[in-house]
């Protein structure tokens, strides 16, 4: 999920290596998005079990990377209360 080649300039700053989308988000987004790199569906509560921040601060997590288009929510036939969560593939 490259979006720039070495170098790059992020707030006038020059960023040698690769620049991903990942890199512009607070920490908690960047914990919970390598947690779903995996590839497997997790819940809410599945990610709150696994990641060190607060269930407010992960559900802000999960907006920012669905705001960023880098994870989707997908409908659980299991309990229709809680989506599952994963990685969006391109």
């Amino acid at each position: 999920m490259t979006l720039a080649s070495t170098p790059a300039q992020v707030n006038g700053l020059e960023i040698r290596g690769p620049v991903t989308r990942t890199d512009c988000l607070p920490s908690s987004a960047q914990a919970v998005f390598s947690l779903l790199g995996d590839g497997k569906e997790r819940t809410l509560n599945e990610i709150i079990g696994n990641v060190a921040f607060s269930p407010r601060t992960i559900r802000n997590a999960l907006n920012k990377l669905r705001k960023s288009g880098l994870i989707i929510a997908k409908f659980n036939f299991r309990d229709a209360r809680k989506p599952l969560y994963k990685l969006k593939t391109v």
